[in-house]
């Protein structure tokens, strides 16, 4: 056991400390440190909490750090925000009299599943237990769209609300930065690019210029795109909920392509309003998504009281559900049926919203054959599997691009990310046996084969040859992590045989027997 103990020096005044196990295995590893479950203790109370603490890689610039601790200082109190309690920074002496910092960021420790997970059908947890809640909310996506998004986008304004009240902006809102609890809850959480309004200046530019946007693309506002710090405010995070209401909605962002193109078309094109049914809705994500920040709603609170109007006095259900397909026969069938409800049923305004319209199909261009990916295209879902199918048959393809390839894959999430993940891991290993024939780091990187490893697992608790290569960890120690892990036997056997479960469910022979047989090596 290698239980060590944090504490802030404001927690020492306050009788609070932390407790760590760091040989557990880590909950999570990002880009900026590996994620331990904690304990936070009140020695006044005796009372225990369990936390989430992040411990920052050694290597991190001033900038990053400092990104670290804006996110550790917003500590506000509400049921649709993660809450944070501190960043702690311990001095360690080294050799020569000298003194090494470690820095601590230590939060509130949610289970469930991210809301983008959710909106790609998955509904387990990273131990592979079913969130109740998330299943919930996705049967309530499959029988009434409407409600899903409103239930969700009501819960995320209620928490910037919240961040507002206190002074914040997110700068950040999107379906991977809020969390679908296990305890029924909707929390938005990331606050590394969050900032106090009154403090917004030039310092905050190098966030938003080219090669360093820190947003997403598909969910920022203009004034976000061109790096006007000087007039992102609460607006700012209202476009962003209006692009995620759009998406709750139809399924998909209304802008898609790869970043520079996506980020002219959040400066210069209009929303595809016509995607949108509900003809309330379709005002409100207008208003919201409106390109001139006069034009938007002003507080997060105007923009809730709309969506709680219509969650109160819902639309009738449209009577047609049909999918109208990019082909001529289906047009023409359409066509017929909009015609025939038309001229039976009147002129209102719920006729006009339940009725697929000429002007509809008009606008239905039919699908153009997408062309064979190239590595040098930018990846995108529509392409992210035949990106990743086309690094593994492609022996010609260097490391530096291969890899690049891969980050766009895992930064797109969805079912082929967590493939990716395991497959920048054994490229950064120069792992032969498991990819053959491939372009690896030069030199070998085990400590990042490890973190890309331990990814994978985040993304996809069932990935199978990501559980057989945290085994193999576990099993040589630091010889094969570089020093992440040391050598443990019984998580070794652990992840043997988790991976020989998940093979079995698979059918997958090839990780049985493997697993297998390190098991016997073990015993």
């Amino acid at each position: 056991m290698a239980k060590i103990i944090i504490q802030s020096s404001e927690d020492k005044l306050n009788g609070i400390h932390y407790e760590v196990d760091t040989n557990q295995q880590p909950l999570g590893v990002g880009g900026m440190g590996q994620v331990f479950k904690g304990t936070r203790i009140d020695s006044r109370t005796g009372v225990a909490r369990d936390v989430a603490i992040k411990f920052l890689f050694d290597d991190l610039s001033a900038g990053a750090i400092e990104r670290a601790q804006r996110e550790a200082s917003i500590r506000i109190s509400n049921e649709n925000l993660i809450e944070m309690f501190g960043f702690i920074t311990v001095e360690e002496p080294v050799g020569n009299g000298g003194v090494c910092k470690r820095y601590h960021v230590v939060s509130e420790l949610l289970n469930g599943v991210m809301l983008q997970d959710l909106l790609e059908g998955n509904i387990v947890d990273k131990q592979g237990q079913e969130v109740p809640y998330a299943s919930q909310l996705y049967e309530l996506a499959q029988n009434d769209r409407t409600k899903f998004a409103l239930d969700i986008s009501i819960n995320v304004l209620s928490g910037i609300m919240a961040l507002h009240d206190k002074g914040y902006i997110h700068r950040d809102i999107d379906p991977s930065n809020i969390f679908v609890t296990s305890d029924g809850k909707i929390k938005i959480i990331d606050f590394g690019i969050a900032k106090q309004i009154n403090t917004l200046g030039t310092q905050d530019r190098q966030l938003t210029t080219a090669g360093q946007f820190m947003g997403k693309a598909a969910y920022a506002a203009p004034e976000l795109v061109v790096g006007d710090v000087v007039h992102q405010n609460a607006t700012t995070d209202i476009y962003a909920i209006g692009i995620m209401l759009f998406q709750l909605l139809t399924g998909r962002t209304p802008f898609e392509g790869a970043t520079h193109e996506v980020l002219d078309m959040q400066l210069h094109k209009s929303i595809p309003l016509k995607d949108i049914r509900n003809k309330e809705l379709r005002k409100i994500i207008q208003k919201a998504t409106a390109k001139k920040q006069s034009d938007r709603y002003q507080s997060a609170a105007e923009f809730r009281v709309a969506l709680e109007n219509i969650a109160r006095n819902p639309a009738p259900k449209p009577k047609l559900n049909f999918a109208v397909i990019g082909s001529a026969a289906a047009a023409v069938i359409a066509l017929v049926i909009g015609v025939a409800v038309m001229s039976g049923g009147g002129s209102s305004d719920e006729q006009a919203e339940n009725t697929t319209t000429v002007e509809d199909i008009a606008a239905i261009e039919p699908a153009k054959p997408a062309k064979p990916y190239s590595i040098n295209d930018p990846v995108t879902k529509d392409n992210a599997q035949e990106a990743v199918e086309k690094i593994m048959s492609d022996e010609t393809i260097g490391f530096d691009q291969a890899n690049n390839a891969l980050q766009q894959v895992i930064a797109l999430g969805g079912p082929t990310a967590s493939e990716a993940a395991w497959i920048s891991g054994r490229l950064y290993a120069g792992d032969d046996k498991a990819l053959p024939g491939k372009s690896y780091s030069e030199p070998a990187s085990p400590q990042k084969a490890f973190e890309m490893n331990s990814l994978a697992l985040q993304l996809d608790s069932t990935n199978v040859r990501a559980l057989f290569e945290m085994g193999q960890a576990y099993h040589a120690g630091e010889s094969r992590t570089g020093g992440m892990v040391v050598r443990d036997l019984d998580k070794a056997a652990y992840f043997y045989n988790k991976c020989i479960d998940q093979a079995r469910k698979n059918g997958d022979m090839e990780f049985i027997n493997k697993a297998t047989i390190r098991l016997e090596q073990i015993k």
